[in-house]
């Protein structure tokens, strides 16, 4: 069965290639992007400079025998287990500060089966420190690997700071502290970025290099290590960008308040609603599906334990046996499920009980 939506979307993002990591010239200056001091509060008070730690602190996306626990537009296997108690301890910063950032964070638990407590000594998972380093967080369960005594996240907020940008600061970092990647990265997503003028944007207001800028804004996360919906514009996660950098217009603004989408995205992955699916088919090539609403990308002998409902699931695969198309299979959950090959066609993909 063949859908017409999906189809466009998985076409459209497999056709585009990823942006190359390797530099170009810059057409545009720097010096022709000038901002005042208040424009660049603004922007730095707003802006979120969260990167990818995996590089660096060495954390696999799978675990040994690779099973992977599939939460959001992220990395797979950051997210915390459903009903995990998070305790937040606030190393600076007044009590009426800390007081309005914990209480946006907690808006997450709203919709997702997780919460946050505030510590003033102890073990903690998330160190927030205020102060001039911008706004960025570790992902998820990327916390657990940071020393004791380091911040876990920063945040350029003071109690002068307006209340719409505590709001949206402790909002986004937040939700990166929940495993969430930025929005504008989704793998589906199709942005016509005007490249020169990209990177002189943030080479005036943050400093980075074309390779920094490649990697946190231009570059699409991969679908292989991540669990997503389609692109959503209006997410608390994504950047803002503005018309200028774009080469048709297109613009995001400064998203402050969780968008639908990640109102029930966040509540399906810390949702303990689960099927396990297992790629066991006759092929090399990744095998994507498609379950209540997230799509997933399994490697060779990957198994993953899905987003479901407790009825009605439907889950659609992509594949190539012929032609291409989304093909449709119904799991019953409370059951483990591996995606097949067909005996006389490898990419005749079936879904079965494992």
């Amino acid at each position: 069965m063949k859908y017409s939506f999906f189809t466009l979307a998985l076409i459209a993002t497999l056709i585009v290639p990823f942006t190359s990591c390797k530099k170009d010239n810059l057409e545009t200056s720097p010096s022709e992007y000038v901002f005042t001091a208040e424009e660049l509060a603004e922007i730095n008070e707003n802006f979120c400079s969260t990167m990818d730690e995996n590089d660096f602190l060495g954390h696999d996306h799978e675990s040994e025998n690779s099973m992977v626990d599939d939460r959001g537009t992220g990395w797979k296997g950051k997210f915390w287990p459903a009903g995990q108690v998070l305790r937040v301890r606030f190393m600076n910063g007044s009590s009426a500060l800390q007081t309005k950032v914990l209480n946006y964070a907690k808006t997450w638990s709203t919709y997702a089966n997780v919460s946050f407590v505030k510590v003033t000594s102890g073990t903690s998972e998330i160190r927030v420190k205020f102060g001039t380093s911008g706004n960025n967080s570790f992902v998820g369960t990327d916390n657990l690997g940071i020393s004791s005594s380091a911040q876990t996240m920063n945040l350029q907020l003071t109690d002068e700071s307006p209340e719409i940008n505590i709001r949206r600061a402790a909002l986004h970092e937040f939700g990166h502290a929940l495993g969430l990647m930025h929005e504008h990265q989704n793998p589906y997503v199709n942005i016509s970025w005007d490249k020169p003028k990209v990177y002189a944007y943030y080479y005036e207001t943050q400093g980075w290099s074309q390779q920094m800028v490649d990697k946190n804004v231009l570059n699409k996360l991969a679908f292989e290590p991540t669990q997503h919906t389609t692109f959503d514009i209006a997410s608390i996660m994504a950047y803002s960008i503005p018309a200028s950098l774009t080469t048709n217009g297109y613009s995001i603004p400064w998203n402050t308040e969780l968008s639908t989408t990640d109102k029930e995205f966040i509540g399906k992955m810390y949702s303990g609603t689960r099927i396990k699916v297992r790629h066991a088919a006759n092929i090399s090539a990744d095998i994507t599906f498609h379950l209540n609403g997230i799509s997933t990308t399994l490697k060779k002998n990957e198994s993953i334990l899905a987003p479901a409902k407790t009825t009605g699931n439907t889950l659609q695969i992509w594949e190539c046996p012929n032609g291409c198309q989304w093909s449709s299979f119904y799991p019953t959950y409370g059951k483990k499920y591996k995606i097949v090959s067909a005996s006389n066609n490898p990419n005749d993909l079936k879904l079965v009980e494992d």
